[in-house]
């Protein structure tokens, strides 16, 4: 393998962009990512192969690795992946992120780029925003701040991490999410940030599951990190309350309420773990409906993908996930978070599935549109251009 700075001090031909993200490295080598707890960021390998169609604009990813003890830098889908050690998380954050920030100054140093991208506050990647001083934008992958409100996310690194979110929100020049909530929310945060939406779209592999449940056997699917945010406690609550209901509930995930899941030990429960990309397809299309009572949720993916698959969604209005359902046309928004209204909307579903049908179509055709990742690439393509040619006509 090269070292970073391998032919990278020579002048660049196109602007050069550089993009601080955790990457999922193992899309790389065809690996397939997993789901569930801590498994963010399973948009970006579709976008980079979006990305791999542009032709003006020179694109580079660091990715930040903790068990790396050598930089290493790999090509694919025209763009160049810079593998650096970065260090544990732990580690950066007590030594005030200087760890980091040395580690993502080496990689600006050896690009040059005209223009950096940094994804995420819930990581250590906006430590690169301290070391370059051109145009810099920042994408929100979730809020901290408000996380934070709801009580589910304890201990020091977090509350670290939430301290810096703001101080990185005012340091960027443009900050996105996919959201209208979560654009409202860095707003509250700095009244006068410089803001653009850019949904994330699904991967294309969910546009090809065939949604075929048995008519005969109801089953409910909660899909995401097990957490108080997540809404957990509140599907344990409804189950603790309703020992035999005539549905099946299928968690899949981990997290810091896994434990209180498993010990449930519920006739009317499956956990089924983190899953694969290709496991949680088969669970969604065996699925009648989603549910998701989140306290706090930019845009959570499983929402997209289930629109994508023709599942109707059972929410709640705290996040970027509830602009995809329109209450009682395609889904049911519940602002509650008392558990038997969570369980007299699943209750209604499960005894019709002729509805459920009816549902998950509406609207379908519309979300498959709407959410491909090729509207991602060209949103951020877009915003780049924008960023680096503030004079030019728009592309």
């Amino acid at each position: 393998m090269e070292s970073p700075s391998t032919n990278l001090h020579e002048p660049a031909s196109r602007p050069r962009v550089c993009l601080f993200a955790d990457f999922p490295v193992g899309a790389l080598e065809g690996e397939a990512a997993g789901r569930g707890a801590g498994q963010v960021a399973t948009w970006f390998p579709q976008l980079a192969r979006a990305f791999g169609e542009c032709r003006d604009l020179d694109i580079h990813w660091c990715v930040l690795c903790k068990n790396l003890l050598r930089p290493r830098v790999e090509r694919a889908w025209n763009q160049t992946f810079h593998l650096t050690p970065g260090g544990r998380i732990t580690t950066g954050l007590l030594a005030g992120r200087w760890l980091p920030r040395r580690a993502c100054r080496k990689v600006i140093q050896a690009l040059g780029p005209d223009l950096i991208h940094c994804w995420g506050t819930e990581n250590l990647n906006a430590a690169a925003l301290w070391e370059f001083e051109g145009p810099s934008i920042l994408s929100m992958q979730g809020i901290l701040t408000v996380y934070a409100r709801t009580g589910g996310l304890p201990g020091w690194r977090w509350g670290r991490m939430t301290a810096w979110e703001p101080r990185s929100i005012r340091r960027a020049g443009v900050v996105t999410s996919e959201s209208p909530w979560g654009v409202q929310a860095v707003l509250d945060m700095r009244p006068d940030a410089v803001t653009r939406q850019i949904e994330y779209g699904v991967n294309h592999s969910f546009f090809d599951v065939a949604w075929t449940p048995d008519p005969a056997h109801p089953r409910v699917l909660f899909a995401g990190t097990l957490s108080v945010i997540k809404g957990v406690d509140i599907l344990l609550e409804l189950l603790a309350r309703h020992p035999r209901p005539s549905w099946t509930l299928v968690i899949a995930g981990g997290g810091p309420l896994e434990e209180r899941v498993r010990a449930l030990r519920h006739p009317a429960v499956e956990v089924v773990g983190v899953l694969t990309t290709q496991r949680l397809q088969a669970e969604m299309a065996r699925a009648w409906a989603l549910v998701l009572p989140s306290r706090a949720d930019t845009s959570p993916n499983i929402v997209k993908e289930a629109r994508v698959v023709g599942l109707p969604v059972v929410v709640s209005p705290n996040g970027g996930h509830a602009q995809y359902v329109r209450d009682g046309v395609d889904g049911r928004r519940i602002d509650s978070e008392d558990p038997e209204e969570w369980f007299a909307a699943l209750d209604h579903l499960c005894g019709r599935f002729d509805l459920c049908r009816e549902m998950g179509a509406r609207g379908r055709e519309a979300y498959r549109d709407l959410l491909r990742p090729e509207r991602t690439a060209e949103g951020f393509l877009k915003l780049y251009r924008e960023l680096l040619h503030p004079c030019a006509p728009p592309r």
